[in-house]
């Protein structure tokens, strides 16, 4: 194990003497956290509920009903057509008044377009349910008398109902966004891009320069030199997710949710991407085309995985094609850790597939893995 250490440690302190890491390292992932985290960035401020009331009753009771929806956060417009374009709509039918004071059941409407501000939907849908609360607190007040003198001898109105509005536990209230989706984000694709570029590049040269090959005329085995490669590459990467968390926490209020959870997502990732690395600098023989497939592969595993935009909003058909993307695991973890509030028993498929990547990945490097071209 000591000598697995120690070429690991060689290979790390390598690329952190490269005048080109600090770039890939910091500078280059801090202005795409600075990019990205603006353009996906979560509105903190409590959304204004847009409610439209299409009042078609013929008595007086629909007004007094609209006037208890009066809220703050709500944004009523009272119409008598239906207009052709709306968010949410309330439906008051022409008959509200007259089954009020015949003491019978209502039947209301509420029309939503797809794809609706979920708090402003539970916002305008919990003061509908505090207004007809209100309501019928009103009549009961009221009593026995005839409904129709209501508003002659109107009582004064008393909350005997207490409404509030919760999600359920476990329960997402918004789409992941923000630096608390960018970061995570950026971090698994430049873990990518950092680990299959030096990783691989650096396997290449070793065996070009005939390292591996002096290596073995030392007290050590084959399989102690590939332990070594991979456990630099797997140190690589947690080097930059760890540069990278720890600039997220101290200058954007990085939220990893459970930190335990999420730190295995970092390590099993990471992993993956080591043996990825080995058997990509054990199979291509030139430094640039090294260097072109590790940021093609990068690119294409981010942009299928949801690092540049939340898988959640992507269609279906992408969303399914993204699955051979490790980084698709890796932020569905992180996305379920931190938006979904979800344990370790809903991320133990993804730790498990990733798992899988890594010993594909690593048996394949391990078959091809060469000490000479």
């Amino acid at each position: 194990m000591k000598h697995v250490l120690h070429i690991a440690v060689n290979d790390l302190k390598l690329m952190v003497r490269d005048k080109t890491f600090f770039f890939w390292a910091l500078a280059f992932p801090l202005l795409f956290i600075l990019v990205f985290g603006n353009i996906y960035r979560e509105e903190s401020a409590r959304p204004t509920a847009a409610l439209v009331v299409l009042n078609q009753d013929e008595g007086p009771w629909g007004a007094a009903f609209i006037e208890k929806l009066g809220s703050p956060g709500l944004e009523i417009t009272v119409v008598d057509t239906e207009p052709e374009d709306y968010i949410r709509m309330l439906v008051l039918p022409p008959d509200f008044s007259r089954k009020i004071e015949d003491r019978k059941a209502q039947h209301l409407i509420l029309k939503k377009s797809p794809g609706t501000n979920i708090r402003a939907a539970a916002q305008a849908e919990t003061r509908i349910i505090q207004g007809i609360a209100r309501m019928i607190s009103e009549l009961i007040l009221h009593g026995d008398r005839d409904p129709a003198d209501f508003f002659r001898d109107r009582p004064e109105f008393r909350d005997i109902l207490d409404i509030r509005s919760r999600f359920p536990d476990e329960t997402a209230t918004r789409t992941p966004s923000g630096f608390d989706h960018v970061i995570p984000g950026i971090l698994v694709h430049f873990i990518m891009m950092m680990v299959l570029i030096y990783g691989g590049v650096s396997v290449q040269e070793d065996r070009r320069n005939g390292v591996l090959t002096r290596l073995l005329y030392g007290p050590l085995s084959r399989s102690h030199i590939f332990g070594g490669k991979f456990l630099g590459r797997l140190m690589m990467g947690l080097l930059q997710a760890l540069i990278l968390i720890g600039i997220g926490i101290l200058f954007f209020s990085l939220n990893l949710g459970n930190i335990l959870l999420s730190s295995l997502n970092v390590i099993v990732f990471t992993m993956t991407i080591a043996g990825l690395s080995i058997l990509l600098g054990s199979l291509v023989a030139k430094e640039d085309l090294m260097i072109g497939l590790s940021i093609l592969l990068a690119n294409l595993f981010a942009g299928l995985g949801g690092c540049w935009w939340p898988i959640e909003v992507v269609p279906p058909t992408v969303r399914a094609l993204g699955v051979i993307s490790p980084a698709y695991w890796a932020m569905d973890a992180f996305h379920k850790v931190i938006f979904f509030n979800k344990g370790a028993s809903d991320v133990l498929v993804n730790f498990a597939v990733l798992l899988s990547f890594t010993a594909v990945f690593a048996a394949m490097a391990g078959r091809w893995f060469r000490l000479r071209d």
